[in-house]
C-alpha cells in the first residue's frame, strides 16, 4: 500500500476510534444538555448583559465572541476527555505499544473535538441570530466560516496539550477549567484586548481564540480574505505551537514509559 494511503488509512481509523469512544455512550438528551443548551445559555447571558450595558446595536459583537470561545470547551475538554478514557479503560499501553505513526494518532486525538466545536459555534450563532434579530446580511460568511474552522483547530492545539500533562497530572481538568475560562478575559471575547494593559495584551495574544476572535469580527463586517490574513496566519502558528509542546510531552512521558517500564502508569 502507498505509504501516504497507509498514513491517511490510520488516520481515519484512529478519528473514528475517537468518535465511538467519546460520542456513542452519549444519549442525545445529555448531548443536547451539555453541548447545545449550555452554550446557548452563555451567549445568551453575555449577549444580554452586554446590550443592557452598551446597547442593541452590540448585540452581534456579543454574540460572535462568545460563541466562538465555546469552541475551546470542545477543542479542550473534549481532548481530556479522550485521554481520561484511555487511562480509565486501559488501551494506553496498547497505543504505546504499537507500531503506528505517533504523530498521526496523536492529532488524530483532536479531529473529531474540531469538527463538534465548528458545529457548536454553528447552533449558538444561529440561535442567537434568531433570538436577537442580528444582521449579518454584510458578513463574508465563506471567510467567517474558515476563521470558525481555524479557531476551533487551534484551540484544540492547546487542548492537545492539556490532554498530554493530563497522563501525569489527575488535577489537568482544574487546570484546563481555570484557562477556559481566563479566555473569556483575555481573548477579546466581551471588550476588545486594547483595554488591556500591555503586559496582559502579551499573554492575550499567546493564547488561541485572540487573533481569530479579531479576524471573525472583520469577516462578520465583511472584510476580505486578504485583510484577515496576517491575523489568520498568527492564530495558526499559535495553535501550531501548543500542539507541538503537547506531542514533545507525550513523546517525553512515552520515553519515560519504556525506558522504566511503567507503561501501566499512564
Amino acid at each position: 500500500m502507498n505509504p501516504v494511503r497507509a498514513q491517511a488509512t490510520i488516520f481515519a481509523r484512529s478519528v473514528w476510534l475517537q468518535y465511538v469512544a467519546l460520542f456513542q455512550w452519549a444519549t442525545v438528551r445529555g448531548y443536547v444538555g451539555y453541548k447545545v443548551l449550555l452554550p446557548v445559555a452563555q451567549i445568551l447571558f453575555f449577549v444580554e448583559f452586554g446590550v443592557y450595558a452598551t446597547g442593541r446595536q452590540n448585540a452581534l459583537y456579543f454574540a460572535l465572541g462568545n460563541a466562538l470561545q465555546l469552541t475551546a470547551n470542545a477543542g479542550i475538554f473534549g481532548v481530556i476527555a479522550t485521554v481520561a478514557n484511555e487511562r480509565q479503560f486501559g488501551t494506553l499501553p496498547m497505543l504505546l505499544g504499537s507500531p503506528a505513526n505517533r504523530l498521526i494518532t496523536f492529532l488524530s486525538r483532536a479531529s473529531v473535538n474540531v469538527i463538534d466545536g465548528v458545529l457548536t459555534v454553528a447552533v449558538g450563532l444561529v440561535l442567537t441570530a434568531v433570538f436577537f434579530h442580528l444582521d449579518i446580511s454584510h458578513a463574508n460568511n465563506s471567510l467567517l466560516a474558515l476563521c470558525i474552522l481555524v479557531i476551533s483547530i487551534t484551540t484544540a492545539g492547546l487542548g492537545l496539550l492539556f490532554g498530554s500533562l493530563g497522563l501525569i497530572m489527575r488535577d489537568a481538568i482544574v487546570v484546563a477549567n481555570i484557562v477556559y475560562y481566563a479566555m473569556l478575559v483575555f481573548c477579546g471575547i466581551n471588550f476588545p484586548v486594547s483595554r488591556l494593559p500591555e503586559p496582559l495584551q502579551v499573554i492575550a495574544y499567546s493564547m488561541p481564540l485572540t487573533r481569530g476572535v479579531e479576524a471573525a469580527r472583520e469577516a462578520a463586517a465583511g472584510a476580505s480574505f486578504g485583510q484577515v490574513a496576517g491575523l489568520l496566519a498568527g492564530e495558526v502558528a499559535v495553535g501550531v505551537v501548543y500542539a507541538f509542546l503537547g506531542y514533545l510531552v507525550f513523546r517525553l512521558f512515552e520515553g519515560y514509559a519504556r525506558r522504566d517500564g511503567l507503561q501501566d502508569a499512564y
